[in-house]
């Protein structure tokens, strides 16, 4: 958000120019800072940082270097062990010179990079005082420029070490590091855990194919990551705007390079060896893309694990959209195990959802950049007059109903054609069909819908009521009492979070247990309306950009600091994840809602209450760990058995199946998952879920 002016003006129409007010902004800049003010005053109560602050953030930064090397053996004995059951299968197709390979290849660049980085920690380390520069985007935010040079120097804050496409560190998330190990080998790990459970299950060598494609491709994207780290230590005497575009146009490329030699010259991709090269450099081409959108347009928005884990994730999609597209219209040149691959409509439209949403908003960028410059425009300063008011008010009007008019051309002319092409059938009535030809599907929806209307009951009636005492007080920057009403607001904040926490789990389990399918085609619908509600948003589209924006602004927290707010679709990402994945196992299908449902909600409540213990170096307390692990096991115990009693499919042949041994090993993960979610710094609804889901996969089939 760009901030024009923090005087006060009198707008005519409260709806106009509502993203160029500084007032928003700089309510949620304090309600951050309080909350800041009050983890770090739990966190670090036993340090005196009046009496002897550099001693005292010495010793916190010290605690935090102990912690890392911590997350770090949790990564390395996690990926380790999901290749290693992957090497015991001993895929004809993806043998163990090549599982080798790929593990030496990895490694060798983490050390690599590890290596260039180590003087860059130790300058960084040394300095005294670090430039405001990276993190201040504009010079009218100087009124806060005391309390930002204050997190500057905040022990609890940790930098970004590396970075890629010569990036400050302002382009990334701040009180985070950086997140490389969690980047390049979560994915992997899943799709490693995917393809040992197909080989388990003895499925046919064109779906192993299908998920080994996917596993030389993420696996390649991870080294394309190494690939950019590493060099952009080596690119900081060039100028910021060559190392910017010259660097990003160059990479891709170098990318084209890359993918030729090591898919038709090395033995490393047996199966992209097969595929078209063209749709193999187009999926790494949008690797970098998304990378580089989220560096230089989404900034503060990722660290950089979370960014290369959403890229290769999003990449993965467009891949497999590719993938349909060239089954239906060039299958002369269609990869061998597609031709055998049966075709889900349900996963085309998904595709389709997915990626279309990410084409409407390329297509109609220009209409979505006039209509946020019109907002961010105070009209009523340059046309005064009623008439030129009017005038303003009718250009957003155009441009609201250009986008919406757009968006329906592209979904009903080309979008829905292609979907009939792959599928052959009419995307929108196959989904009616779908729908209505399963009561329990009826059901479902009805179920959804009273259970948003309840909860946005409760949200009135109790989470949205102010006490009398509170709204006596002036609301942001009039109170004296900034530690109370510090915690007060983070108390809030928490509850709120947790309430849809807990409506994805009321909402969820259902559908996992009695229909997945379509609780996957739902999840899909969501996500697509969820980015392009964030559209309307964030370009404050009328007539609902504002509402939006000031209901998001409720739950945005210190992770939420960047030009768009993820924590909702952050949340729907971590339940959706394991769904879309899919797993006979109910419990891998459960995991993303099990560990943010019960264990992350469970962590944070009893955590902040009880908490006395804490991890060092974090705010997360080893009370809220034993919560998580207790909150997950009973959950899902208690899911498992009720299920099987009343003759849920899944759930019948788990509880029949597992004994002591399968409940220790699931414990046992549960414990891993855990451990990651109080050491990583990074966002839990994303990471937490996905590391859980492979682990829980390979668990069950040992």
């Amino acid at each position: 958000m760009v901030v024009l002016d923090s005087e006060p003006i009198q707008s005519p129409d409260p709806d106009e120019g509502f993203a160029s007010s500084s007032s928003v902004e700089d309510q949620i800049f304090e309600v951050i800072r309080r909350k800041r003010n009050s983890h770090l005053e739990k966190s670090t109560a036993a340090y005196d940082f009046k009496s002897n602050p550099l001693d005292t953030s010495r010793k916190i930064l010290e605690e935090k270097i102990f912690m890392a090397p911590l997350e770090a053996i949790l990564w390395t004995f996690s990926f380790f062990w999901v290749f290693f059951q992957l090497y015991k299968e001993g895929q004809s197709s993806f043998s163990d010179p090549i599982i080798t390979g790929w593990i030496v290849i990895i490694w060798l660049g983490i050390m690599l990079v590890n290596l260039s980085r180590k003087s860059v920690r130790i300058e960084m380390n040394e300095s005294s005082a670090t430039s405001s520069d990276d993190l201040i985007d504009s010079p009218k935010e100087k009124k806060h420029d005391g309390d930002r040079k204050k997190y500057l120097s905040d022990p609890s804050s940790i930098e970004s070490v590396n970075r890629i496409f010569g990036a400050s560190k302002a382009s990334f998330r701040a009180n985070a590091d950086d997140g490389l190990l969690c980047g390049v080998l979560l994915l992997p790990m899943v799709t490693a855990a995917k393809l040992v459970d197909a080989s388990r299950k003895d499925l046919d060598e064109f779906h192993t194919a299908y998920l080994q494609v996917r596993l030389e491709l993420v696996l390649f994207m991870s080294v394309i990551l190494l690939l950019l780290v590493f060099t952009n230590e080596y690119l900081h005497p060039l100028k910021r705007v060559i190392r910017k575009r010259g660097l990003f146009v160059s990479s891709i490329l170098v990318s084209a390079l890359f993918t030729t030699l090591i898919t038709r010259l090395s033995p490393l991709t047996p199966i992209l060896a097969e595929t078209p090269i063209t749709m193999t450099i187009i999926s790494i081409t949008m690797f970098q893309w998304f990378l580089y959108i989220c560096v230089v347009t989404l900034k503060k928005c990722f660290t950089l694990g979370e960014m290369c884990v959403i890229s290769q994730a999003a990449s993965v999609v467009v891949h497999g959209a590719a993938e349909y597209i060239c089954t239906a219209y060039y299958s002369d040149s269609t990869p061998t195990y597609l031709h055998y691959s049966d075709i889900s409509p349900s996963m085309v439209l998904i595709h389709a959802l997915v990626v279309g949403m990410i084409f409407i908003g390329v297509i109609t960028y220009p209409l979505l950049r006039q209509s946020r410059r019109l907002a961010q425009r105070p009209y009523w300063r340059t046309l005064p007059t009623v008439q030129n008011a009017s005038i303003f008010r009718n250009k957003k009007l155009l441009i609201a109903v250009a986008f919406y008019s757009l968006t329906a051309i592209i979904v009903f002319f080309i979008i829905a054609p292609i979907c009939k092409t792959i599928t052959g059938e009419n995307p929108f009535m196959w989904t009616l069909d779908f729908l209505y030809m399963s009561p329990s599907r009826m059901f479902l929806c009805l179920y959804w819908a009273l259970t948003v209307i309840t909860t946005v009951v409760i949200w009135v009636l109790i989470l949205d009521f102010n006490p009398t005492s509170l709204q006596s007080e002036p609301p942001f920057f009039g109170s004296h009492n900034n530690g109370a009403e510090g915690k007060s607001l983070t108390s809030s904040l928490n509850k709120k979070r947790k309430l849809f926490h807990a409506l994805a789990v009321i909402m969820f389990v259902p559908g996992v247990l009695f229909e997945l399918g379509f609780l996957q085609l739902a999840f899909g619908v969501a996500l697509s309306g969820f980015i392009y509600l964030e559209y309307l948003r964030y370009f404050a589209v009328w007539p609902w950009g504002k509402s939006l924006h000031m209901f998001l602004t409720e739950f945005i927290d210190n992770r939420d600091l960047g030009p768009v707010i993820l924590s909702h679709i952050y949340l729907l990402l971590g339940c959706a994840s394991p769904v879309w994945l899919g797993c006979s196992n109910v419990l891998a299908s459960l995991s993303g809602i099990l560990s943010l449902g019960f264990g992350d909600a469970a962590a944070s409540l009893i955590g902040k209450r009880y908490g006395r213990w804490h991890w060092p170096g974090t705010k997360k307390t080893v009370e809220g760990t034993i919560a998580f692990i207790i909150a997950v096991f009973l959950s899902s115990s208690m899911i498992v058995y009720s299920a099987a009693l009343i003759g849920v499919d899944d759930a019948t042949r788990f509880a029949a199946s597992a004994g002591p041994t399968e409940w220790l090993n699931y414990s046992f993960v549960i414990t891993l998952t855990a451990l990651l979610e109080a050491f990583s710094t990074q966002n839990d609804n994303i990471i937490i879920p996905l590391y859980m889901y492979a682990l829980v996969v390979l668990g069950h089939t040992m």
